[in-house]
Formats: C-alpha cells, sequence, structure tokens
C-alpha cells in the first residue's frame, strides 16, 4: 500500500487509518490537540496509548484550553501509559493488541459513542521485545478499522524513527496526517509548518486564486523578520501566474530584508521559475540547504 493523500487531521472520519510522523513537539501537540477535540465533541470515545507518563499528554492538553477532567472522570476520554497499552504484552504480539482493540471497540459502542477514536506513540515500542513487528500490526489494524466506526492516528517521532522507518511506516497507512488549514479555497489549502517554521501548501496555485493568496500570505509573514519558508511537495500544479506571486513575494521580503526559501519543488515547478528567469532572483531561494 502507497500513502500519498496529505489529509488535515479535522477531516479525519470513521475508518480513516492516518500517519502523523512530526518533528516537533509542537507539530505533534497541535495535531493531537484538534484529533481529540473533535472526537469529544461528537460523542466518540478517544483512547490514547501513551509512550511516557500520561500526566504529559494531560499538561499539554491544559495548555491548549481543552480540560480534560470531566471527559476522564466519564471515561470518554482515556490516557494509557505504556504499561496498560503497547507494553502491556512481552513480546508486543500484534494479535493480542488487535484482539484489546476489538474487545474495547465493542464496549465503546455498547456504552453508546458515536465511534472509537483511536492514538498512539509507536515510540513507546522502540527497542522493545517484539518491536520488529510493528508494521505487521499497522496492516492488521485495518481489519479493525473496517469492522466498525472506529478511527486511528499512529504517531511516529521524526526523532526518535530512521528516515526509512518513517517511509515505511507512513506507506503503511491511507493518509498522512497534517494540522488542520490556515488558508484555505476551492483548490488550494495550506498548513503550518513547525520545522523550519513556515507554510506548506497542498493543491494547485494558478491564476484563478493568486491574488486571493497573496494578501493572505503577505499579512500572515508581517509579523517575522526571519525568511518564509513554503514547502511546495503537495503542490501539484503552478502556473506561470502562480510562479510569477512567488517572485513578487521574495521581493516584498526583500524589503524587510528577508528571503522567501522554497522547499521540495517538482522538476516541472522548477521549469517555470527557470523559463521565466525568476530562479536568479536574489532573494528567492529554491533548495533544501538554505545557505546562511
Amino acid at each position: 500500500m502507497t500513502c500519498n493523500l496529505q489529509q488535515p487531521v479535522g477531516r479525519m472520519q470513521a475508518g480513516d487509518h492516518g500517519c502523523l510522523s512530526f518533528d516537533t513537539d509542537a507539530e505533534q501537540r497541535e495535531v493531537l490537540t484538534s484529533y481529540i477535540h473533535t472526537g469529544l465533541d461528537r460523542h466518540e470515545q478517544v483512547m490514547y496509548f501513551a509512550a511516557g507518563d500520561p500526566t504529559t499528554v494531560l499538561d499539554f492538553l491544559r495548555d491548549s484550553s481543552l480540560e480534560p477532567d470531566s471527559f476522564l472522570a466519564s471515561g470518554q476520554f482515556q490516557v494509557m501509559a505504556p504499561e496498560e497499552g503497547f507494553l502491556a504484552c512481552t513480546p508486543f504480539d500484534p494479535d493480542i493488541m488487535i484482539g484489546r482493540l476489538r474487545r474495547v471497540a465493542v464496549r465503546a459502542f455498547d456504552a453508546g459513542y458515536q465511534a472509537l477514536r483511536l492514538t498512539g506513540e509507536e515510540s513507546a515500542l522502540r527497542g522493545r521485545p517484539g518491536s520488529e513487528r510493528l508494521l505487521e500490526y499497522e496492516q492488521k489494524t485495518a481489519e479493525v478499522f473496517a469492522e466498525g466506526p472506529v478511527l486511528g492516528l499512529c504517531q511516529y517521532d521524526r526523532r526518535v524513527f530512521s528516515p526509512a522507518e518513517i517511509s515505511a511506516a507512513e506507506s503503511g497507512h491511507t493518509t498522512t496526517v497534517v494540522p488542520d488549514p490556515v488558508y484555505q479555497d476551492a483548490r488550494l489549502f495550506i498548513t503550518r509548518m513547525f520545522s523550519p517554521p513556515g507554510y506548506r501548501m497542498v493543491g494547485e496555485l494558478d491564476i484563478a486564486q493568486v491574488a486571493a493568496w497573496l494578501r493572505w500570505i503577505s499579512h500572515a509573514a508581517a509579523g517575522t523578520d526571519t525568511d518564509l519558508h513554503l514547502n511546495l511537495a503537495g503542490l501539484r500544479f503552478i502556473d506561470v501566474a502562480g510562479a510569477r506571486m512567488l517572485a513578487l513575494l521574495s521581493d516584498r521580503l526583500a524589503l524587510r530584508g528577508s528571503r522567501l526559501v522554497l522547499h521540495d519543488l517538482e522538476p516541472a515547478q522548477c521549469i517555470v521559475f527557470h523559463l521565466a528567469g525568476w530562479d536568479r532572483l536574489p532573494n528567492l531561494v529554491m533548495a533544501e540547504e538554505v545557505p546562511v
């Protein structure tokens, strides 16, 4: 199975099996807060399998103004310590874990919840007996999601797992999950990027919406004097008008001494800039490695 679709966390529905691979605590917490808040609002039971002290999860939810205590008291929200979750059985056995999830789902539906919403920090298994069966577990969880209104969000910390392990994990999920959009129109949505700080563009950027987009991005960038980073890996199409707006944005950033840094351009996108000569603009950087 190949995973190519980027899905904002707020759009996840029952049956979805998403992968969140993150670089920073801020990105993890932004996505998880939305995921948990949405589930509680929809009267779903939310179960969190933590890699460390559950207090850490509860603290970041409180910091985001989501008060979890009443949901904990009612049982709608549960945070499991590692020894209650992934490490409850040693060595880790995917079949035992899947059987447990099925029983949890039945209890949730019997209790009247609309769905069972799962999330787990897979780093809890790192170096533990049975951890080599993690991908087998990911594949088998698809059976649970197909059987009833169940959805899951698996968390992979890029500081813990290697790039090859992250790639394998993402390919075992139906979607890669990103933060909710901060900008959205009919063909384009933009989410925050955390490392480096900036924005990730997904969809198409063409003449139909470049004026509205330029107003938004210029306003968003106005509050900082650092370089503006844009990741274009999810941009399926950009026409000359879209590329021209990026060149114009770099000119505006030059007035305050900062640069526009474009990441992960496709070869066809680079050609658009090259033909117009915009790749030679001093304040527009088209590279993964940012010169300092």
